[in-house]
């Protein structure tokens, strides 16, 4: 193994511990070149010792810590959590309070335990009304939807991306051999504006391919007159362009496309388009540009080098990166509507993440 630093190795080992494999390891430090082979050997090593420090010569081995004790203790731990709705424990928690590497704590719940974790999903309180509603217009949606139409379907959205996005407490960290108050402040401290510079962005897809990006004027109040005034013309004029034997044309539930004047205007340019009483409220679950195409977009922007420093740079790149993203799963998300409108009526109009 090459001769790698000790805070290289600790860097290696908290991405390791946060699930990160070698290559994801190596795509977050570009500038290191670290080699794979040298960062398989760290990630093995925390794997079998919870440690990426080398150990000392004629150490041997250290014993394992997945221990008969040790298992029973984190068997208790998480079967606690069972039928506790607001309780729960990370492996960040358990690894702390057991005094054993996270690592560890993550082999003996898949391995000994045979256990499987899921990821928690944030999701927006659906009340009475509104599940009714949910259920209602997503079964009238499969009624009117057949496979075949879906493909037919232009899903349009706004977006707000911001120039510094949010700050990852798992990942931005400083690391020090001396005491936190010996570490420079400017080190420390990242300073943010309380309103961060950002842009709107309005956006369409397809099953086969994507309108264009669309930015909305700066400090524009995006009411039913803008709407219709700058976004809609060009929002019509992606589906005919992508869609030309024709189309569905799809918005979300927000004030602009729901007000009288938007949806007269569909009314005469956009016969058959889903309105305002026939799309789900509060259902980003149903969405594709939601449940796959944000997210893609920011995680190919959270991975830009160098960072976009001025609002035109920010522009710049998100073009980029909406022409990079890739088709094919942006069709598979549109191929899952019609999955995600039946688990919809399944749930009775609640939740559907837990489900797919």
């Amino acid at each position: 193994m090459g001769k790698v630093s000790m805070t290289d190795k600790m860097r290696m080992q908290t991405l390791h511990e946060q699930g990160l494999g070698a290559k994801a390891i190596i795509a977050a430090y570009p500038d290191k070149q670290w080699k794979l082979s040298t960062v398989k050997i760290i990630c093995r090593r925390v794997d079998e010792m919870g440690s990426a420090l080398e150990r000392r010569k004629g150490s041997g081995r250290p014993k394992s810590v997945r221990t008969p004790t040790n298992i029973d203790r984190v068997d208790e731990l998480i079967c606690s959590q069972e039928g506790n709705i607001g309780k729960h424990l990370s492996t960040r928690r358990i690894s702390a309070e057991l005094n054993i590497s996270r690592t560890s704590v993550r082999r003996i719940a898949k391995e000994d335990l045979n256990l499987t974790s899921f990821r928690r999903v944030p999701a927006q309180i659906i009340s009475d009304a509104v599940r009714q509603k949910r259920l209602e217009r997503s079964s009238a949606l499969l009624r009117r939807l057949k496979v075949r139409d879906t493909k037919r379907v232009f899903f349009t959205d706004e977006k707000n991306f911001y120039l510094n996005p949010p700050i990852s407490n798992q990942n931005n960290r400083v690391w020090s051999s001396g005491k936190k108050a010996d570490v420079r402040p400017d080190r420390l401290i990242v300073e943010r504006e309380k309103f961060a510079p950002h842009v709107m962005v309005s956006a369409g897809v397809c099953f086969g391919g994507k309108g264009r990006l669309h930015f909305v004027d700066e400090k524009a109040k995006v009411d039913a007159a803008y709407y219709v005034g700058r976004l809609l013309p060009e929002l019509i004029a992606n589906c005919k362009r992508r869609l030309p034997t024709g189309f569905i044309f799809q918005q979300d539930g927000a004030p602009a496309p729901t007000a009288r004047l938007a949806q007269d205007w569909l009314n005469v340019n956009c016969p058959g388009f889903i309105e305002k009483d026939q799309w789900p409220p509060n259902s980003p679950d149903l969405n594709p540009l939601d449940y796959h195409v944000w997210g893609a977009m920011l995680e190919k922007y959270h991975n830009l080098r160098p960072k976009p420093k001025t609002i035109r740079e920010l522009k710049v790149a998100l073009e980029l990166v909406w022409e990079d993203l890739p088709q094919e799963p942006i069709n598979k998300a549109i191929k899952n509507f019609t999955k995600r409108l039946r688990t919809c009526v399944e749930t009775g109009g609640g939740h559907i993440e837990h489900k797919l």
